[in-house]
């Protein structure tokens, strides 16, 4: 399935028959533009991917940085915020993100080309129960000998 067919873009070899000027059914143009469609792929796809995770839908929530290059390619970094803290969500965040490139690369799957990278952002406000840095030893330790 193409990421236009996803979302109802119709492709311009076979138009859409056009609608009477009052029904307001149509988009503006900048409502189906490829940049337009690719940030709602990438929003139903987070939260696809969350729901499929059993992760709860208010803990995590995304921002697209969109980009244009020299030569005028439009392309997007993805920000994904995590907003409350969970130490399974740090443990898990490569393996969900993993999975969202996945299913982001089944439907579109030149995404390589305009998708530039994607970040997190810890944003889990006072429900972070580590407030201040451990003692530098720690780093030097094997991980679960704390």
């Amino acid at each position: 399935m193409k990421l236009q067919q996803l979302f109802g873009v119709k492709n311009q070899a076979n138009p859409a028959p056009a609608l009477a000027p009052d029904s307001g059914r149509s988009l503006p143009p900048e409502e189906t533009s490829p940049i337009v469609v690719r940030r709602q792929l990438i929003q139903v796809l987070l939260r696809d991917t969350a729901r499929r995770a059993g992760i709860p839908a208010d803990w995590l929530d995304c921002q697209m940085l969109m980009t244009s290059s020299a030569s005028g390619n439009e392309g997007m970094y993805v920000h994904i915020i995590m907003k409350h803290w969970d130490i399974r969500m740090l443990t898990y965040a490569a393996a969900f993100q993993k999975a969202l490139m996945v299913d982001i690369m089944r439907f579109e799957p030149r995404a390589n080309e305009w998708l530039h990278g994607i970040s997190w952002q810890l944003d889990g406000g006072d429900s972070c129960p580590h407030k201040d840095l451990p003692d530098p030893t720690l780093w030097r330790r094997p991980p679960g000998s704390h």
